[in-house]
């Protein structure tokens, strides 16, 4: 029966809120329907994380789980449209299904903890006696995509500088204004910092950037694992002054060690910019001051025009088969 029908999907590839077009190939169509009641389209998404080579630690949960009928009761004499299926060799049906629009991303991560966001698109049959049997099975893959973002936001931080016996020394503040949370790969990220030490007795010895990537898993004790891409040093700032300094990131992965954001349910992988301005007495009484921004790296979205179906195999079965449109 399983090679009797088949399911084809326009691409492998797709983003949220985007209608995932394909087409039910149902050959012999009188003797292969003649057991089955009702035709369903299963669209659903796991994940999964393994920990050490032993698998010690593994958990499984649907972050995402949707079917519709494909087919609605064709043995019921009652429904006339349906039986004529019965009489057709060979039938293409094809369907539309609307991702949602907060559908996390697929991921898959094969060090350390292995992690897996999949989806697949299942081809569902139910008989008369009202099993359901899986006919066929799809991988795809769902992207995030970047939200371009022409706005500024800002950040700061202040901290209370403390000298030889905690004797008050002043107080030192950092500001970054960044060019958005949303980005994709080759894109830039531009700051602008502002080291203010008119308060302080103290200077900057250095100021050091950062991109990590962090790592959240939900668990009964949640790990976050954080894993530094790149570094950038920049000299210090002398006590007494106000300095602003523009450094932009490029978000290239040069060291193939960064993938695409994901929002999770069990997973969810995002990164951090890390700015850290390092005080003198070796940060004895804590005097460094930090800032970290939260980014999503994203696919960059393919505009509309270009999703559209022009020639495929899709279009092409439709001239082969009689289509029958529910």
């Amino acid at each position: 029966m399983g090679n009797k029908i088949q399911i084809q999907l326009n691409s492998k590839f797709y983003f949220p809120n985007q209608a995932i077009q394909g087409m039910v190939i149902i050959e012999d169509c009188e003797y292969t329907l003649k057991e089955i009641s009702k035709l369903y389209i299963h669209l659903q998404g796991e994940e999964t994380w393994e920990k050490g080579f032993a698998c010690i630690e593994s958990n499984n949960f649907n972050i995402f789980y949707s079917q519709f009928k494909l087919l609605i009761d064709i043995n019921d004499e009652r429904n006339q449209e349906d039986q004529k299926l019965k009489i057709q060799k060979t039938i293409a049906i094809p369907f539309t299904y609307q991702l949602p629009e907060n559908i996390p991303g697929s991921m898959k991560r094969e060090k350390d903890f292995k992690l897996r966001i999949d989806y697949n698109m299942s081809l569902i049959a139910e008989t008369l006696k009202l099993d359901r049997i899986t006919l066929n099975k799809l991988p795809i893959i769902i992207n995030q995509y970047a939200v371009r973002q022409n706005i500024i936001k800002t950040i700061s931080n202040s901290h209370i500088i403390r000298g030889y016996l905690n004797k008050h020394q002043g107080i030192s503040k950092l500001e970054c204004k960044y060019s958005g949370e949303e980005f994709s790969f080759g894109d830039s990220i531009h700051l602008e910092m502002i080291v203010d030490l008119r308060e302080s007795k103290q200077y900057i010895q250095e100021i050091v950037i950062s991109l990590n990537k962090r790592t959240t898993i939900i668990a009964k004790e949640p790990k976050v694992i954080i894993e530094q891409i790149s570094k950038l040093s920049l000299p210090g700032v002398v006590q007494g002054i106000v300095q602003t300094i523009k450094k932009s990131i490029l978000l290239f992965d040069f060291h193939n060690k960064m993938e695409l954001s994901t929002t999770g349910q069990l997973i969810k992988v995002d990164y951090l910019i890390r700015i850290q301005a390092y005080s003198t007495l070796f940060n004895i009484n804590n005097n460094d001051l930090r800032i970290d921004i939260p980014i999503n790296i994203f696919q960059r979205i393919i505009k509309l025009p270009d999703l559209k179906i022009e020639s495929n195999q899709i279009k092409d079965l439709q001239q082969l088969y009689d289509v029958v449109r529910l």
